[in-house]
Parts: structure tokens; C-alpha cells; sequence
């Protein structure tokens, strides 16, 4: 299970690469919340908006992730941290932003779907 779950887990990655908010939002639940450093989003809607936001803003984006660690693995829920990456061009300025993030993972209606993610800066 921990194998179709780093596919679907990387598949995402992929999509987010896209930028496209159609790419991304349909591995969100509807009723996720995604916790960015701006605002917090509830539901699969206000995610998608605001990756939709994020996309439209940032260019040459850039989102690598490393040590994925999957901190439980059951039949219908996944939680694992991973860090990241994040690096792009923001009204003409580029930017580096490393991070680490949790995101916990739910099998409904036959497919793996993100339920909660938090991201948040490195310790310093």
C-alpha cells in the first residue's frame, strides 16, 4: 500500500508542476483544509482557488520535495510529513522557500484523496 501511495503522493507533485488548479484539485477532498502561511482554506473549492491564485501569480515555479515519511498507513487513512522546496518569480523577483509540511490522507469512494496539508517554514 505504501508504494500506490508514493504514486499517488508523486502524481500530485506532477500535478501541482502544472500549475493548473484542474490539474490539482481532484486530488483534494471536498472538505479539505489546507494550511498555507496567508490563510488557512476549508473545502475542496477554497483550495482550489487558491492554488488557482497561487498559480496565476508565481512563474517558473518550482515545488521538489524530499524525505518523504509516512508516519501511518491503514486501509483508508495515510499520514506522512515530507519537505520542500518552493521556488519561483514573484512580481519580477525570484525567491527560494524552503519548508516542510504534513499531509494526511483519506481512501473514500474508491480513491486516495488530501484531507488536510500544512505547510510551514524550516526551523531556524
Amino acid at each position: 500500500m505504501q508504494n500506490q501511495l508514493e504514486k499517488i503522493f508523486y502524481d500530485y507533485i506532477d500535478a501541482l508542476a502544472t500549475q493548473s488548479r484542474e490539474a490539482a484539485a481532484p486530488f483534494f477532498h471536498e472538505r479539505a483544509t489546507v494550511i498555507f502561511t496567508e490563510a488557512t482554506y476549508y473545502g475542496k473549492e477554497q483550495v482550489a482557488g487558491a492554488l488557482g491564485k497561487t498559480f496565476s501569480i508565481i512563474r517558473d515555479e518550482s515545488f521538489k520535495v524530499s524525505n518523504l515519511r509516512w508516519n501511518i498507513i491503514t486501509g483508508d487513512f495515510a499520514s506522512g510529513t515530507f519537505e520542500y522546496v518552493w521556488s519561483g518569480t514573484l512580481q519580477g523577483k525570484r525567491f527560494t522557500n524552503p519548508g516542510r509540511a504534513t499531509i494526511v490522507w483519506v481512501f473514500e469512494n474508491g480513491s486516495w484523496q488530501i484531507i488536510n496539508e500544512h505547510f510551514g517554514p524550516m526551523p531556524k
